[in-house]
C-alpha cells in the first residue's frame, strides 16, 4: 500500500532560502550532495581539456554548474515546496518578499545570459532568445489552472530540451546549461505541490 504522507504547510525557524526553512537534516544533505554532480562533469571537462577555456570561464562555468546542481534538487525539496509557495513571514524580510515572488525569482536567473556574453563571443541572440524563452515559460505555468500546471512544466521543458539540441545550441561543454535551467525553475520552482513531511 502507498504511503500516505502528511502533508504540512506551517514552518517555524530561521529564513532558509536555500533549502526552506523547517528543511530536515536529510533533505539538506540531499541538496548539498547534488550541488557536486554537474561541476563534477564540468571539472572533468577542464581536466581532459574538452572544452578551450580561459580561466574566467571556468570559474563562471563551475558557479553557474554549482547553482543549477544544487538548486536544482534544492527547488523539488518538499521544504522548498512548502516555504516558497506560501506567504512571506515578517521575519523573512525584504529578501524572502523579492524571492516568494515566482516572477521575480526567474528574472533573477540571469544564467543564459551570462553563457551568452561570456561563452559565445559575445552572443547576445542565445542569451536574450533564452532568458525570453525562460521568462515566457514562467509566465506559461503561472498562467495555467493549478491542476494543469506540472504537465504543462513538462511540456515547456520538453521544449525546451528539442530546442536546446535542435535550435538555439549551447557553446562546447554548456549543453547542459538549459535543459537543467528550466528543470530546476520552470518545473521545481514554479509548480507548486503539496509538501509532504515525515509521518
Amino acid at each position: 500500500m502507498p504511503e500516505k504522507g502528511r502533508v504540512d504547510w506551517d514552518y517555524e525557524g530561521k529564513p532558509d532560502f536555500s533549502s526552506g526553512t523547517g528543511a530536515y537534516g536529510t533533505e539538506k544533505a540531499l541538496a548539498l550532495a547534488s550541488a557536486l554532480v554537474v561541476p563534477g562533469f564540468v571539472l572533468y571537462l577542464i581536466v581532459t581539456q574538452a572544452v578551450d577555456w580561459t580561466m574566467v570561464q571556468k570559474i563562471i562555468a563551475l558557479v553557474l554548474a554549482v547553482d543549477i546542481s544544487g538548486g536544482l534538487v534544492s527547488n523539488a525539496l518538499n521544504s522548498c515546496k512548502r516555504f516558497y509557495h506560501t506567504p512571506p513571514k515578517p521575519s523573512e524580510g525584504k529578501l524572502g518578499s523579492l524571492l516568494k515572488n515566482p516572477l521575480i525569482f526567474t528574472l533573477f536567473h540571469i544564467h543564459p545570459i551570462a553563457a551568452g556574453l561570456v561563452f559565445a563571443d559575445t552572443d547576445w541572440f542565445f542569451g536574450l532568445a533564452w532568458y525570453g524563452l525562460l521568462l515566457a515559460s514562467a509566465l506559461a505555468v503561472l498562467m495555467t489552472p493549478l491542476y494543469l500546471q506540472r504537465p504543462v512544466a513538462m511540456l515547456l521543458i520538453m521544449s525546451a530540451v528539442m530546442i536546446n539540441f535542435y535550435g538555439i545550441q549551447a557553446a562546447n561543454g554548456l549543453e547542459w546549461l538549459m535543459p537543467l535551467l528550466f528543470i530546476k525553475i520552470v518545473y521545481g520552482h514554479l509548480v507548486r505541490e503539496e509538501p509532504y513531511r515525515r509521518s
